[in-house]
């Protein structure tokens, strides 16, 4: 990695079962040297993405809740899409969610509770599986051929651990009936009990952007009409790539303010 991926990497240290660390431990965990680790650190530090909270303590810091402001705003899933869960969550009642691919990850970027007000593992801002779930899935079966062999190589004990394949070609012909499929099911793969369905989402350029995710409870499932529930998720993400692609620009990061009275 170079310089700037190396210090980014820190980034990915702080956990919620880990939120604090030493220069010390972080410079360990990387695997740096002491001038560089402390470096890298001093950097974060100046940029405000981490804060010291003790002697030799670090956190996430307040620009990081910038940034989130920030891609409320710009991200085109986000700045298209509240409208469309909205509505879907009205016509479902389920908890419906926007999931983002970004690098090798796939991050729950928005959620919006239904009727049953799931408790999810996976919410607002926490990484998905990449290999299960049906939000991560439908990603999956959409990625470019090369991309999608680069993730193989680099996971593939954990691919053939969840059942979709020991090798590339059995993973490309598992992904390739659920693209047939144009939406992808999951039955407690990330949470006992709750039953997920998603349908992707694409960009300008026709490459998968993320997906929208329908989420209820199996009891709930079973007095549901399932393939009315895929008409609307499919038709929802339907909805949110055709308005992204309308899109010339997009809006003003923040509405002009009016002057005092």
């Amino acid at each position: 990695m170079n310089g700037l991926a190396r210090s980014l990497a820190i980034m990915d240290l702080f956990t919620a079962e880990r939120p604090v660390w030493t220069a010390d431990l972080i410079i360990q965990a990387c695997g740096l040297s002491r001038p560089t680790g402390y470096r890298y650190v001093r950097e974060l530090l100046a940029t405000g993405l981490l804060i010291r909270v003790g002697a030799g303590e670090y956190s996430l810091g307040p620009r990081i809740i910038e940034l989130d402001r920030l891609i409320r705003h710009a991200d085109p899933m986000m700045v298209h899409g509240m409208g469309v869960i909205a509505d879907l969550v009205g016509a479902t009642g389920c908890d419906v969610m926007l999931a983002a691919l970004y690098g090798d990850r796939i991050v729950t970027t928005h959620q919006e509770p239904g009727l049953e007000r799931l408790r999810l593992s996976f919410g607002r801002g926490q990484a998905l599986p990449l290999f299960r779930g049906a939000g991560s899935k439908i990603i999956l079966a959409y990625l470019k051929p090369a991309r999608l062999a680069r993730l193989f190589e680099a996971h593939a004990a954990e691919i053939a651990a969840v059942g979709l394949g020991g090798t590339l070609a059995e993973l490309r012909g598992h992904l390739a009936g659920i693209r047939r499929a144009g939406h992808a099911v999951s039955t407690g793969e990330l949470d006992p009990g709750f039953y997920g369905l998603a349908a992707p989402v694409f960009g300008r350029d026709g490459e998968v952007l993320g997906s929208v995710i329908a989420a209820l409870s199996t009891a709930r499932l079973a007095i549901t009409d399932v393939r009315a529930l895929t008409r609307h998720v499919t038709a929802a993400a339907g909805r949110l790539t055709a308005s992204i692609a309308a899109a010339n620009s997009l809006p003003p990061i923040f509405p002009k303010q009016r002057d005092a009275a």
